[in-house]
């Protein structure tokens, strides 16, 4: 497919307003036309455990979202920014007002493309497909992609098309749970494979130079462990509700926000440069590349 570049606010010079975005979730593989704008109202997004939804979500998980995107703001100064599976386009917004120069989300989910544009109108987004982007080669001067790469088929794909769409000398930041820790926890049905540190480091030096490993909320190993067993063993039983009444648990606060602030003393989970060994691990392990 011939790619149309983007236009506006630097991405793309001199290219049409209308871009093509191959999506696979149609089952005619169809190409669509993308367009700027949003709706009057802002739509309604369900929040179903895949994507951080303003207002839906455990304030909790909605602080270390923000923390990821706090990090990747350093990267982003003066420059062209993508943001790979956006979600609801909240992290797109921020980084656009840490002092990016334009901002590019992409998701392949329209519902969430349609929220995102009706709520975060002075970023663009399109719907498309996140292993194959619908930009011109070397676009971009960063790309962010957090939560991402677990969720995909074609993982190194996912990469390869990262590095197409950069600049020389760009820069990409990608998260992704660590499955060290995550493999004693139920399943996520949204995960398709997931890394341990040494797995996701290893496959992104393959696709990029200059690689920086950063940890975000470590956990002690095995306390964690017997922590989530615990949980487990709570769940088949069925008891999860009696020991809410029993230690008076109340159920855990929603993030009200629609913005990210900023403000890293909401925030519980840190992000540090990575630290190898087994009686830490991080929950998440970030990653920071540059294309060669």
């Amino acid at each position: 497919m011939n790619r149309k570049e983007i236009v506006s606010n630097g991405v793309g010079p001199g290219a049409p307003r209308d871009f093509l975005c191959r999506t696979e979730f149609d089952t005619a593989d169809r190409e669509v036309i993308c367009r700027e704008g949003g709706t009057p109202a802002l739509p309604t997004l369900q929040f179903t455990g895949e994507r951080v939804v303003p207002g839906k979500v455990e304030l909790f998980l909605f602080r270390e979202h923000e923390a990821r995107y706090v990090f990747a703001s350093r990267f982003v100064k003066d420059k062209v920014v993508l943001d790979v599976a956006c979600g609801a386009g909240i992290g797109t917004h921020y980084l656009l007002k840490a002092g990016a120069r334009s901002c590019l989300g992409l998701d392949i989910d329209y519902r969430t493309v349609d929220y995102a544009r009706a709520a975060y109108k002075s970023c663009r987004f399109a719907q498309c497909d996140a292993a194959n982007l619908c930009l011109p080669d070397e676009s971009v001067d960063v790309v962010v992609s957090f939560e991402t790469i677990e969720h995909l088929g074609d993982q190194l794909k996912f990469l390869l098309e990262c590095r197409r769409v950069l600049r020389r000398g760009g820069d990409v930041i990608c998260s992704t749970p660590n499955r060290t820790l995550n493999r004693w926890a139920r399943r996520n049905p949204f995960h398709v494979r997931e890394f341990s540190v040494d797995e996701f480091a290893h496959l992104f030096k393959e696709v990029f130079g200059n690689v920086q490993l950063y940890a975000q909320n470590n956990k002690f190993y095995l306390p964690h462990v017997g922590r989530t067993l615990l949980s487990r063993l709570i769940d088949q039983l069925q008891l999860r509700n009696t020991v809410k009444r029993v230690f008076r648990r109340k159920p855990a606060p929603l993030a009200v926000e629609t913005e990210f602030d900023g403000n890293i003393s909401h925030f519980s989970s840190t992000i540090q440069a990575y630290a190898p060994g087994m009686l830490v691990q991080p929950a998440y392990v970030i990653a920071a590349g540059r294309r060669k």
